[in-house]
């Protein structure tokens, strides 16, 4: 699913959201930081669970076309005039703004004041223009994974998504909404799968064992890798019904070329409706490929395996996980 050719509404939506962002600096704010703080090194630094993204992660997202374009269709598809709608992790509000656009009773939640600030910016905008009246959209700052509503909700839209789900509170705050949601109610997005590949991949100096690292073409970091193994299923997520806070893993894999295996290459294809899917090439914020270092590096052979042990609490920081290989025998 590359290059969505977006509906009126939502490229209506998407233009006036870009002018406005460029219009305030945000855009601008934003490649400025891109040139001093990597993506990767602003995760680690963030406390997300107590604070969110910051307001500028939130604007990178939206530049992400085939993403956000994906998140308005899958929304345009479902709405119905007068539903519930929660939008858990408002982010700038372009989703929420869809939603009342479609004649839905919003409720926008925002942990971090400052984008919270943003969202209501934005959206008086769309009022002011037409769009939608005031009482569409009501938008509150609180932590989507205690926040309790008072009416049951119709559809949930949480995107709060990472590869491997590290780092995003997804789980914690879907686990809490859900029993809110009606007999008939729904989730954007429907899930997402993740896989691990083996690999050798040129890496950033100081990373350590269990450290992330992740190659944008968007932000200039190009990693050369090369897959030691096929890419193997292991965590498929359903985010219509709760789900484990932990992954665990004990898995033998194929080893289908020699190398030296000094990282785990993970993606996480993401299902945002029935025919909506963002393919591992798709995204390029939050969803690309990325890497944990693993150190000691192993040499491998072709028709061996080798023993993949990890385990992880999900929205946690990779480096919190643990990640262990062992040779196996030659099969």
């Amino acid at each position: 699913m590359i290059d969505m050719v977006p509906t009126e509404l939502a490229a209506q939506i998407y233009r006036e959201t870009i002018g406005f962002l460029e219009e305030r600096g945000y855009i601008s704010h934003l490649n400025k930081l891109l040139e001093d703080e990597y993506i990767d090194d602003r995760m680690t630094r963030i406390d997300v669970p107590s604070c969110g993204l910051e307001t500028v992660d939130a604007v990178h997202c939206i530049l992400d076309r085939n993403r956000t374009f994906a998140f308005l269709e899958a929304i345009e598809k479902s709405v119905k005039p007068g539903e519930v709608v929660v939008e858990a992790g408002l982010g700038t509000g372009i989703l929420a703004i869809m939603a009342a656009a479609l004649g839905a009773e919003v409720y926008g939640i925002e942990i971090n004041k400052d984008t919270l600030g943003l969202a209501r910016q934005l959206s008086m905008l769309f009022i002011k223009n037409g769009l939608f009246d005031q009482e569409n959209l009501l938008l509150i700052e609180a932590d989507a994974s205690t926040w309790n509503p008072l009416k049951q909700i119709d559809l949930i839209i949480s995107e709060n998504i990472y590869a491997g789900m590290f780092y995003e509170m997804q789980i914690p705050i879907l686990n809490h909404l859900l029993p809110f949601i009606s007999s008939s109610g729904r989730v954007i997005p429907h899930g997402m799968s993740s896989y691990v590949i083996l690999a050798q991949a040129e890496k950033p100096l100081l990373r350590g064992h269990g450290e992330l690292f992740s190659p944008s073409l968007a932000e200039g970091r190009i990693y050369k890798s090369r897959e030691l193994s096929e890419p193997f299923l292991y965590d498929n997520i359903n985010f219509n019904r709760k789900n484990d806070l932990y992954c665990r893993i004990d898995i033998a894999i194929p080893i289908m070329r020699s190398g030296l295996v000094n990282s785990l290459l993970i993606y996480s294809p993401v299902k945002v409706a029935r025919d909506i899917i963002l393919k591992r090439e798709d995204m390029i914020f939050m969803g690309e490929d990325i890497f944990i270092v693993i150190d000691p590096p192993l040499h491998v052979e072709p028709q061996s395996t080798v023993r993949l042990r990890m385990e992880y609490r999900k929205g946690s920081k990779p480096e919190e996980g643990s990640y262990f290989l062992d040779p196996q025998k030659v099969i």
